[in-house]
């Protein structure tokens, strides 16, 4: 469990809903740049990477100081490894919006995708800066990912769990919390977590992978079994059933 490329460009609308609200004729440089760079996310969803480039760079021919078509260009250079410019295109859009909460978590990404942690983790404590962030719980839990890859388990603890506090209901939250204390050996208090997570009505195969992991810890042999069978009837094909299979428990 990842978080998604999708929460990247969050703020970025279909074009189609765009092209509805904006009258060419009538737009401004601004609306009209707008337009392009929600056409370039719309491509960049779908994996339309050429096209959605055109589209931004029109974005910025139309207004050069339109900060979220920057942040669309670094998006699409970070996702065909284009570093050096993904790097310059971020840094651009936060020079046009320095506190920008959107564009600093997404620079934030990209840092701790490249293994910069500390860098990536003050980009992320710079989005939850903004008292109207719409979405700090996700960030935390981005925090405490790239936390976890630069082997700061104390802070990421930390992180996961101020993002339940935020969003007690957060299963992305939960899901890495369980997996961390099952790491560090503190098994009931991963127990908590992994079961309201396997408890779903429909738990991915992640969670009932985490599950099995953590109920075979606590010598559980019929939850652990139980937990197993869901895993193969609800997800066949999956990476976890495979590995359960090969009895890959670490």
């Amino acid at each position: 469990m990842k978080p998604g490329r999708t929460s990247l460009i969050a703020l970025l609308s279909l074009a189609v809903m765009a092209c509805q609200q904006v009258p060419v004729e009538n737009a401004s440089s601004d609306e009209r740049a707008a337009v392009r760079t929600r056409l370039a996310a719309e491509y960049f969803k779908r994996n339309q990477y050429g096209v959605a480039m055109e589209e931004a760079q029109k974005a910025v021919a139309i207004n050069g100081v339109y900060a979220p078509a920057y942040s669309m260009l670094a998006l699409i250079n970070m996702e065909i490894r284009e570093d050096a410019q993904a790097r310059r295109y971020f840094q651009k859009a936060l020079e046009l919006a320095p506190r920008n909460p959107d564009f600093h978590h997404n620079y934030g990404y990209f840092l701790c995708d490249r293994g910069e942690w500390r860098q990536g983790i003050d980009h992320y404590l710079q989005a939850l800066r903004d008292p109207l962030y719409a979405t700090p719980d996700k960030t935390l839990v981005a925090a405490g990912i790239c936390a976890e890859a630069g082997k700061w388990d104390s802070e990421a603890k930390s992180y996961y769990e101020r993002a339940l506090r935020m969003q007690p209901a957060s299963n992305q939250a939960r899901f890495f919390l369980a997996s961390l204390l099952l790491k560090q050996g503190e098994i009931t208090q991963a127990r908590t977590y992994a079961l309201m997570l396997a408890r779903q009505a429909n738990p991915s195969a992640a969670d009932l992978w985490l599950a099995v992991r953590v109920e075979r810890k606590l010598g559980s042999k019929e939850s652990e079994r139980r937990y197993a069978e869901l895993l193969q009837q609800r997800h066949p094909n999956s990476l976890e059933t495979s590995r359960l299979l090969a009895e890959q428990y670490d």
